[in-house]
């Protein structure tokens, strides 16, 4: 078992970053400041914190997932070579992290990743946290008015194509959803 800061300490950065915005809201710069700027300063900063946070679990899986033996694609091909160390970025509300998994792999073959589907990841960059965003926003107005909503909200930059697919997409699954 890893000491909560050891190197194996798939949570080291968070628990660093959170100590620092104790320190820095214990201090005079934070209190310097008034309410609006403490504000949008902890805006900024927690979900940083809670973007770290995300990517030391997902660190933290990649490190217990264990090999699946006889894994096999649509077709029944059995995927029996495996590879560590496979990364995908996913785009969150929170911000970019990077997903570590195993690679199933049999030659001529797509890889196939169980860790993908325990984690229910979209086959878009962004998250379905972005994907709900993008719908209830382009409900709401314009796909630019969505974008720049999704920017304040989150602070992720999506251009309007994406929101306009992301939203279409959240559509398509709206039967299944309910």
């Amino acid at each position: 078992m890893s000491t909560p800061c050891g190197p194996s300490d798939t949570f080291g950065m968070a628990r660093t970053s959170f100590e620092g915005l104790l320190s820095w809201l214990d201090g005079a710069d934070a209190g310097a400041l008034d309410h609006a700027v403490l504000e949008e300063e902890l805006d900024t900063r927690g979900r940083d914190l809670l973007r770290q946070m995300l990517q030391g679990h997902l660190d933290l899986r990649a490190l217990r997932e264990e090999r699946i033996v006889g894994v096999a694609d649509a077709e029944g091909v059995c995927h029996g070579a495996v590879e560590l160390g496979h990364v995908r970025p996913l785009s969150t509300i929170f911000g970019p992290v990077s997903v570590t998994r195993l690679a199933y792999r049999h030659r001529g073959h797509a890889n196939l990743y169980p860790q993908d589907g325990q984690l229910n990841l979209p086959e878009e960059r962004q998250s379905h946290g972005l994907r709900r965003l993008a719908a209830i926003e382009s409900a709401r107005g314009s796909f630019e008015e969505a974008r720049a909503a999704i920017g304040r909200t989150s602070g992720v930059v999506l251009g309007k194509r994406q929101v306009e697919r992301l939203a279409a997409r959240s559509a398509v699954d709206f039967d299944d959803f309910y």
